[in-house]
């Protein structure tokens, strides 16, 4: 699935506002049996909610600076978008943020989100990944660092839904005024898969309907064209389809020159910005 031609793009401009969006209704890369349904997390009012961030963005930028959303990892970029949406829209209370739980002055975890949407209340976990494999096999795909392995995630998410059953969650939790019987569990899990086709028929785990991005361990195996142009991603700019100015934008013959990263496909639209049309993550094999 290729999410950059999803229409919610034609109405979203501005680059935070997007990246909240991606984060709300992009499908997840992989099957999780806790995954949020979008319409739950989106909620009724939640797409004019975003028109109008859209319209008006000052505060959610204001909080983000004044919340350190701008930091490098993308994580935290993440969480403090999310962060903000808990608190402002409108079948949402959020009840609890990065709250550590201890047992015995040891942290053993930490609940991203305690939140109730609508009249249900959830532990939520948020986790944004990229993966590449030559291949379709779930044990088979890494990030850019060959460390960063999908299955170790996939583990790692469910090890952290199960925080709010563990005896040392109860006096935390307490604190709140919940018990565990109260929260439902769910993940969060945004992120692409990249392969050497950008359009694999992926099977369980992996989820047949994510958004999907091309492989490449040498540029020689990409088929260029004299008309493409690309931008070239930082670590803040993975959640959502690239908008981007003709200044920002650069040919084959200086993205070639790129080792190892995430790289955007784009095309000139009427509106004159350039939009994503495929993504790739270029990854360098003797690293």
């Amino acid at each position: 699935m290729n999410y950059a031609s999803d229409p919610i793009w034609w109405h979203l401009k501005k680059t935070i506002v997007r990246d909240l969006a991606s984060l709300l209704t992009a499908p997840s890369p992989w099957i999780s049996s806790a995954e949020l349904p979008v319409s739950i997390l989106l909620g009724n009012e939640g797409f004019r909610f975003l028109l109008s961030l859209d319209e008006q963005p000052d505060n959610l930028y204001l909080f983000l600076k004044q919340h350190g959303g701008y930091q490098t990892h993308l994580g935290v970029y993440a969480e403090r978008l999310l962060y903000y949406w808990f608190l402002h829209a409108p079948h949402s209370r959020l009840i609890a943020h990065n709250l550590p739980v201890q047992d015995n002055q040891r942290t053993v975890g930490a609940f991203d989100f305690i939140v109730q949407l609508n009249d249900q209340i959830f532990h939520l976990e948020l986790t944004c990944k990229y993966y590449g494999s030559q291949s379709d096999k779930a044990e088979s795909f890494i990030g850019l660092s060959k460390a960063d392995r999908l299955m170790d995630k996939m583990h790692k998410i469910k090890q952290q839904l199960a925080l709010s059953i563990q005896p040392a969650a109860e006096s935390t939790l307490k604190d709140l005024m919940l018990e565990p019987g109260m929260l439902q569990h769910a993940s969060i899990i945004r992120g692409m898969l990249f392969t050497p086709s950008a359009n694999q028929h992926f099977q369980a785990p992996l989820h047949p309907l994510c958004w999907q991005g091309r492989y490449i361990e040498n540029w020689a195996e990409f088929e260029f064209q004299e008309h493409h142009r690309f931008y070239v991603l930082d670590h803040l700019s993975f959640l959502s389809p690239v908008r981007v100015s003709s200044n920002a934008i650069v040919n084959f013959n200086q993205i070639k020159q790129i080792r190892q990263g995430m790289i955007a496909l784009v095309q000139q639209h009427a509106d004159g910005y350039w939009h994503e049309v495929e993504r790739i993550m270029k990854t360098d094999q003797h690293s």
